[in-house]
């Protein structure tokens, strides 16, 4: 269930509708959904809609194969490659449906959300080739990745999200453990999307996708609270992709915050993501 907010006449439907966004916005394409015909651009409430099931990959398998696990990059003006492997799915080869949800999508297909610390994914559609993400300061990094379908709803198997930390510049010294940093074996939350810059056509359906490790949501159980432009809009018990519809031009703040049972939000440094977006 999702709890309503009473601050602002926000509202939450369940709708039944499919998912999806663009990664890289160049090779975004927005198709027409019927379902969503008499849905005006400009709404006079903003909606959090649940979307539609998509074909599963249960047998989706990701690998961070470089850095390895605690390695020590030793110069901290040198761009960084991370190198994956993924197995079950094909990368680069569009989505069944991807072009009939009307939502935007790329061209170039499936990919890798790979996230780096805090910053926004990029999307790697080499499987098994080095993908650079930039130069990164001297000290304790992290890599989180999962993949996508092309339409940018993350896939949710079993074995297809893996996390990895490494070091840039120096490490911990020899035979001491590093206690600092997130415990990528505890609940986390990963955020998604959306992100980055839309056109009002493209943001009459924003997919909001997320990632959760170490727990389980449920109404007893672990709990995701959304705000926009600081508005509580409640809370989410199902681990599944969402759209979020009537947003006006301009600057938005989507904010997740990953709740444990009893209410309170779980510590770590990702499980409080916020994400500023623009719509012109």
């Amino acid at each position: 269930m999702i709890r309503l907010s009473s601050t602002r006449s926000f509202v939450i439907l369940a709708l039944g509708a499919s998912l999806a966004i663009g990664c890289a916005k160049k090779t975004d394409q927005v198709a027409t959904d019927s379902t969503l015909a008499d849905v005006p651009i400009h709404a006079t409430a903003v909606m959090i809609v649940p979307a539609d099931s998509s074909p599963d990959f249960n047998n989706a398998k990701l690998v961070i194969i470089a850095p390895r696990e605690g390695q020590v990059l030793p110069k901290a003006n040198d761009s960084v490659f991370v190198v994956l492997n993924v197995t079950g799915m094909d990368l680069a080869k569009p989505t069944d449906s991807d072009s009939t949800r009307g939502i935007a999508y790329s061209k170039q297909g499936s990919h890798v959300h790979v996230i780096v610390d805090e910053k926004p994914y990029m999307g790697d559609y080499k499987n098994g080739q080095p993908l650079n993400v930039g130069v990164l300061a001297s000290g304790k990094h992290t890599i989180r990745a999962f993949p996508s379908r092309s339409y940018h709803e993350s896939v949710k198997a079993p074995g297809a999200f893996s996390s990895r930390t490494f070091y840039v510049g120096s490490g911990p010294a020899k035979g001491v453990k590093d206690t600092t940093g997130p415990n990528l074996k505890g609940p986390m939350l990963t955020y998604s999307r959306p992100k980055g810059t839309y056109s009002v056509a493209d943001a009459k359906k924003l997919l909001l996708d997320f990632y959760v490790t170490g727990a389980k949501l449920g109404p007893d159980d672990y709990k995701i609270a959304v705000s926009i432009d600081g508005k509580d809009m409640g809370t989410l018990t199902n681990w599944t992709p969402y759209y979020i519809m009537g947003l006006d031009p301009g600057k938005h703040t989507i904010s997740l915050k990953l709740l444990d049972p009893k209410g309170d939000v779980v510590p770590g440094a990702f499980n409080s993501p916020s994400s500023e977006i623009t719509i012109q």
